[in-house]
């Protein structure tokens, strides 16, 4: 586990005393001298890249056998990897509104299919633009896209319509060259989507996977809907040949990412720019019966990867637990910008020794699936809302089944009435209702076309 507290705390308080960025840490971690008590130096830059539906077990750098991602585990390798970071929900439009407010979901209650975040959130990019950033989003989810809320605080912003996630990158170089010899900090947010179903990758990631044999049908949104919804029936080889795809569309992403990282090398950006890579949620193959994400809170669709490279904070692995509200209290704290209320932290202050680890809550509110789910040290409590998600809590003890395949819940009732408990205290036992909503006929036919073209509506 890695145990980088003292150097970071130590060179942020510095830090501050003297005029607020994360110039400090570096010259703590490096040994250097104070900088002259007259500058004003620059803040870093930001890429916030959220990667669709990438699983953390499917990933080299957290234990994956097959070579899914090259170019992030060695971005890892120079970066602060959370061994155990947790999605908000099991699909986008709440887990990337958890992200950009550091709230959970009752809190900005982005929950359902036409939630809108409200305008009265207040989200990372608003605080960035507040402090001297440029910002600029690009996403090829249509369910983070200005419709929904997402475009608040960013000075450009373009959901992308482009075959692959590597074609994304075009508009950014082309806006990184206007910008170029700017002294504004920029803030570059990405959403990439090449792992979402379907699963259709590129010929030459099919053969690296052995995935070419798989049936044409098997790369269709209307398939995994028919998995789904029981119309079909999956054969005894399906969950390993969709697996495949998905592994190929996995590392095809992690070209794209790479290529982003070497786009900013060559400009001479890298050293000055703090890098985040996450996920929005992960991806289920039937290890409960089910496929993709948003129909359960199993550690397949909650578990992603979150590695953070930021200039001046030693590389390491930390294996306590992270959450996606935990991303903008830990970027604001390392910029020495004050961070609004939230029901996150900064990864980067050192807790107290003897203290807990730190509690994971989720929720599910999509399409009639609801659920909420608590994790406390090696206790999980799934809390079923609908019958699609059972009739009684059911309680895991991730230590010893991280599979999650015994109920201890019968077994352990006062260990279920504790953490119904937390549930209760973060208002995770009643429904959520949305802040605000969009009706179906106000959505644009460009919107609409592209979440049917992602199984979101009919």
């Amino acid at each position: 586990m890695l145990r980088f507290g003292c150097l970071v705390s130590d060179a942020r308080s510095m830090f501050r005393l003297l005029c607020g960025p994360a110039l400090a840490t570096v010259l703590a971690a490096c040994g250097a001298g104070l900088p002259d008590a007259t500058s004003e130096p620059r803040r870093p830059n930001i890429v916030l890249y959220v990667v669709d539906t990438v699983r953390a077990d499917r990933l080299g750098a957290y234990g994956y056998e097959k070579p899914t991602s090259p170019r992030l585990d060695a971005f890892a390798a120079g970066a602060v990897l959370f061994e155990n970071a947790y999605a908000q929900s099991s699909w986008t439009r709440p887990a990337v509104a958890s992200l950009f407010t550091g709230l959970l979901p009752p809190a900005h209650r982005t929950v359902g299919r036409r939630s809108v975040l409200p305008e009265d959130a207040e989200t990372l990019a608003e605080i960035l633009a507040a402090n001297g950033y440029e910002g600029l989003g690009l996403v090829r989810n249509p369910n983070v896209s200005r419709a929904f809320g997402f475009a608040q605080g960013f000075s450009r912003f373009r959901s992308e319509d482009r075959e692959r996630d590597e074609t994304m990158l075009d508009r950014v170089r082309l806006w990184l060259d206007e910008r170029e010899g700017s002294e504004q900090p920029f803030f570059l947010f990405l959403h990439a989507i090449d792992p979402h179903g379907p699963y259709d990758p590129a010929p030459e990631f099919e053969e690296m996977f052995e995935a070419g044999g798989a049936p044409e049908h098997y790369r269709t949104v209307r398939y995994l809907l028919q998995l789904n919804r029981g119309e079909v029936a999956p054969g005894p080889g399906t969950a390993e040949a969709l697996s495949r795809l998905y592994d190929a569309e996995v590392a095809q992403n992690d070209r794209a990412f790479g290529d982003l990282l070497d786009d900013l090398e060559d400009r001479g950006l890298i050293d000055d720019t703090a890098v985040i890579y996450v996920s929005d949620h992960g991806e289920e193959f039937a290890e409960h019966g089910r496929w993709e994400h948003g129909l359960s809170l199993y550690e397949e669709v909650l578990r992603v990867p979150l590695v953070m490279r930021l200039p001046g904070v030693p590389a390491g692995r930390v294996e306590e637990p992270a959450q996606h509200i935990d991303v903008l209290p830990t970027l604001l704290g390392y910029l020495g910008i004050e961070a609004p209320p939230t029901d996150g932290r900064d990864l980067l202050t050192p807790r107290r020794r003897g203290d807990d680890p730190p509690d994971v809550y989720t929720h599910l509110d999509v399409d009639g699936h609801r659920a909420a789910a608590v994790i406390r040290g090696r206790y999980k409590l799934v809390l079923p809302q609908s019958p699609s998600q059972g009739t009684e809590p059911m309680l895991f003890d991730l230590q010893v089944d991280p599979s999650e395949l015994e109920d201890l819940a019968a077994d352990r009732p006062e260990v279920v009435e504790r953490m119904l408990g937390l549930l209760t205290e973060r208002n995770l036992v009643d429904e959520v209702e949305s802040a605000e909503e969009i009706e179906d006929d106000q959505l644009d036919e460009d919107v609409r076309r592209r979440l049917r073209a992602l199984g979101y509506v009919d």
